[in-house]
This record gives C-alpha cells, structure tokens and sequence, in this order.
C-alpha cells in the first residue's frame, strides 16, 4: 500500500496542474485571436444597410469550408457530449472539453481570419465570436478553481459550482446560436430591411426545435421531475403558448402606435397570437392537478394549418411555407394521438426494460424539429436564392427532411448516452452471448460484441464499465430487485411470496431514478466528482 502512495500523490497533483497549463493557454489563445481579428481588417468594415455582406463575389475557399466543419463538428457536437459526461460525472469530461478548447481556437478560430475567396462585413456572427471566447475562458477558469479545491465549504465554492453548471449546460444554445449567425454570415442574408423577417422566422423555428428537445428530454428522463411536482407536460406548455400569445398580440401590430393600416400578415399574426393565449389560457385551466389534455396539440394543428395558407410572393416560397404548415398539422395531430390513444391520458412512464418507451412517442418530436428547420430555412432572401438556384421544392424538401433526421438523431443520441452513464444496465444481453459462445459478456452501446473482436481487449468485460471502474459494487444495488411478476402500479403480485423483497428493490429504483433526473433538471452541480472511484464509494455508502 505504501508504494502506491507516490503515484497517488502524482496523480492528484498532475489533474491541477494541467488545468492550470490549460487556463493559461485559452488566455494567450484568447489575445492572440483578438489580434488576428484586428488584422483581419474586412471584418470590422461597417457600412450599414445593405443586401449581402459580401465585399466581394467570390466562392468560399476551403480554408473557410474547414473553418465551418470544425466549428459545427466542436459546438455541435464535441461540446454537447462534454456536457452529458459532466453531468454523469465521468472522467473523460475535463478531457474532452479540453480537446473542444483546442480545436475551436487553434485551427477553428485561425482558418476563420485566414482565408482567401469571399470576403464579409462586419456581422454579428464576428461580433458573437469574440464574447464566446471570454465565455470558453470563464468557464475553464471556474473548471480550474474547482479541481484546484481550494477554498471548500464556502459560499464562493458553492457559487462557481453552481456558475460552472448553468454555463455548462449552456453550450449546446450558445453553440446554436453561433451556428445560426455563421449561417447568415456566409450566405449574406439578413440586412437592411430583410432583418425583421430573419429574426422571426429564426426564432421561432429555433423555437420549436428547441421545444423537441424538450420534449424528448421530458419523454426520456423527466417522468419523475414532473410526478414529484404532480404536474403535467401539458400544463407547462400551455403556459408558453399563453406568454408568448400574449407578447405576439401586442409585437406583431403596433398597438401603442394610432395606424389604421393593417396588412393581411398583421391580421394573420395578431390573430394568431390571440389564438395562442386564448387556447393555452384553457390548457392552463384543464391541466391543473397533473392531469393530461389535448389543448397545446390542437393549439400546434391549427397553427399549422393557418401556415400552410400563408400567401407568399413566390410559388416555390408558398410550397415550403405549406410544408412547414403539414408537418405542424402532423405533429399536433400526432401528439393528440399519442396522448389520448398511446398513453391514455396517463403520464409518460419512466423508460425501464418493462416500460419501453413507445415507438410512436418519437414522431411527435421528429415532426417539430422538422417543422423548425423548415421556418428556419423560408426567409425570403433563401427562398429567392434556391429558386433561383434551380432547385425544385421537392429536391429542398428532401434535405430539409435529412436535416431534421440529423438534428434529431444528435439528440436521441445525446439524451440516451447521458441514460446509459447514470444508470447503469444489468448486462443481461452479454450474460445469455456470453454462454453461447461470445464475447465475454462484452457489450456495447447494449449491442453484443463478437468473440473476436471482443478478445482484443478494445471493449471493457463483464465486470468492468468503459470508464475503467469496477461494476461489482455498481451492480450490487440490483441484487435486492425480485425477479416477480408485477403490475403497473408498483404494487406487489397475487401470488408473490410476502417475503420477496419487491418493496425493497422497488424503492431502490425509484431512488435511482430520481438522482438520475435531478442532475438533468438543476441549474448547478449539488455534488462534485474527484474523477476517481471515492465519489462511487461515497455514493454507494449513502444509500446504504
């Protein structure tokens, strides 16, 4: 034991003393982007009002083109997952959110002031970029302090930890936002008088895409968030719908302002608005006590349906606006559907071996993150420039469709590795391939691994998680669940023995449940992880 005290030692100094090294670094990286920004002169060009941002007509270079897939791969996706491993504590979070640091400021940030081809304005893509650098700094310097451990149990400690969540779980809308302006930036949309248009559809498509993550999230992981406050998904969405019906009423036509002048787009969007407040006011009155109702899926079909009658200038314009109008249609309808036939008006249960989640609980969140694509990409100054690109609505349907697929597959992703790093399975699966001959109980991502592949030591045992830590305590928790017959309600069967340990294992469960769905629902961290097997020990102990 005594030599092991040593490389203990090392071990806890090195974690540190590289954040430190790093800190550092993201500080120089910081300054010496500023000063390529200042060098890079064509991006802090202002003048004013125009129709593209372009100071020339060039094509874009592949060193922009890099630019671009390194950025979008980093804040897309090598971030998102950085988040989701800080939020099961894994040991691989500081790590990886280290490699997206570098990547995003050393060959992302410098192929951005130094490509050739077309040339742009100053836009808020450029001016968004330089306050992200401060905010990847922020959050490394509250990462630092904290693994530094210094000044514990104060009130400081526990407001960086709770800073170093909110700005964690950030990420993923920051790196969206940025997205969406470098989009804008480079196809040189969205100045003069194009600026009001871009903002509402931009908004509101991220809106309900942003409303599908929600939902998917509620679907897979907030079962026991919304049971301990009996409340139902229904109501809190009926709450939105009725606050933002409200700010639209009185946005969309000024009210405060005597014009008696009213476009048919006015009449179209003040009417929506009341429809939205008028409907998710009902919402808010049927859902009370948890219960379940359909009125924020019929609030969504009509809202859809007024869509997909929008008139508009061009035709290939008013085919996509009636496209995101059905897909609007099929996702109220669907949810309707999966609410008072899929469900029967009961509350989602937890996804569990015995409670799968439904196939069918799936479509109403794909249709919304297509139908928020869709508005995303209906601006009139996108819609001139695929018409006049001779791109048909079907070939523009089509990828707006694979797009959705994407975004919602990033998520389900997400959502689900976030599943399989706080509750670990029973290894059933790799248990039955490993008495037919397979790969030792080897699993992964809940796929059996061949023998072969499996002997190459590339994919963790039976007894060992990916992360390296042991699963025997881990799996010990298990061990009180009876494998009897039970029903729904959490209630013992006829005829289980009274001596079955079914409570014991059922509360052990729940239990597990709720810790799971409490990290993804608080604002900060309540407890940290050392990256090491004493915060499992610890947590094993106080279940006991």
């Amino acid at each position: 034991m005594g030599s092991l005290l040593p490389n203990t030692r090392r071990s806890s100094l090195f974690a540190p003393l590289l954040s430190i090294i790093l800190f550092c670094c993201l500080i120089g990286l910081t300054s010496a982007s500023s000063s390529l920004e200042i060098r890079h002169e064509h991006h802090d060009e202002d003048v004013g009002p125009y129709e593209q941002n372009f100071t020339n007509d060039e094509e874009i270079d592949t060193v922009l083109k890099w630019h671009i897939g390194i950025q979008m791969f980093c804040w897309g996706l090598l971030f998102p997952l950085g988040m989701i491993l800080g939020l099961v504590r894994s040991r691989f979070h500081a790590p990886l959110q280290a490699l997206g640091c570098i990547l995003t400021l050393l060959p992302g940030n410098f192929l951005g002031h130094h490509h050739g081809g077309r040339s742009f304005h100053s836009t808020a893509h450029s001016h968004f970029a330089s306050y992200m650098w401060w905010y990847l700094v922020l959050q490394t310097g509250f990462g630092v302090f904290l693994k530094l451990h210094v000044m514990e149990g104060t009130r400081v400690r526990r407001a960086v930890v709770l800073a170093h969540g909110v700005v964690g779980k950030s990420f993923p809308v920051v790196g969206w936002v940025q997205m969406i302006f470098g989009g804008i930036a480079a196809l040189g949309f969205c100045f003069g008088e194009h600026f009001g248009q871009c903002l509402a559809h931009f908004i509101m498509g991220s809106a309900f895409i942003g409303y599908a993550v929600i939902l998917l999230i509620m679907l897979r992981l907030g079962a026991g968030w919304l049971a301990r406050r009996k409340c139902s998904q229904e109501y809190i969405d009926s709450w939105v719908i009725m606050v933002w019906g409200i700010v639209n009423t009185f946005t969309e036509h000024d009210f405060f302002r005597k014009s008696n002048h009213w476009s048919h787009k006015d009449m179209q969007h003040v009417s929506l608005g009341v429809l939205w407040w008028a409907g998710g006011a009902l919402g808010i009155f049927l859902g009370r006590h948890g219960k379940r109702n359909v009125v924020p899926g019929v609030i969504i079909a009509m809202t859809g349906y007024a869509m997909s009658a929008h008139a508009q200038s061009l035709e290939f314009s008013t085919t996509i606006h009636k496209l995101f109008g059905f897909s609007l249609m099929a996702a109220g309808s669907a949810r309707v559907i999966e609410i008072c036939f899929v469900l029967n008006d009961s509350p989602s249960p937890s996804p569990s071996s015995s409670t799968p989640t439904r196939a069918f609980q799936h479509l109403p969140p794909y249709l919304l993150v297509l139908s928020g694509l869709t508005f995303l990409s209906a601006t009139e100054e996108q819609m001139q420039w695929v018409a006049g690109s001779g791109m048909d609505a079907t070939t523009y349907a089509n990828i707006l469709f694979s797009g959705a697929f994407v975004i919602y597959l990033v998520a389900v992703a997400l959502v689900e590795g976030y599943e399989w790093g706080a509750r670990p399975q029973e290894e059933k699966e790799g248990d039955v391939e490993r008495a037919e001959g397979g790969g030792g109980g080897r699993t992964i991502w809940g796929i059996p691994v061949p023998s072969v592949v499996g002997g190459m030591g590339l994919f963790p045992g039976a007894g060992r998680s990916l992360n390296g830590r042991e699963r025997g305590e881990e799996m010990r928790q298990y061990e009180s669940v009876a494998m009897e017959p039970t029903t729904t309600s959490g209630t013992r069967s006829s005829h289980s023995p009274p001596d079955s340990g079914f409570g014991e294992g059922r509360v052990r469960l729940d239990s597990m449940q709720e810790d799971g769905d409490r990290r993804v629902f608080d604002l900060g961290e309540e407890d940290e992880d050392e990256g090491d097997d004493k915060y499992w020990e610890e947590r094993e102990a106080g279940r006991r």
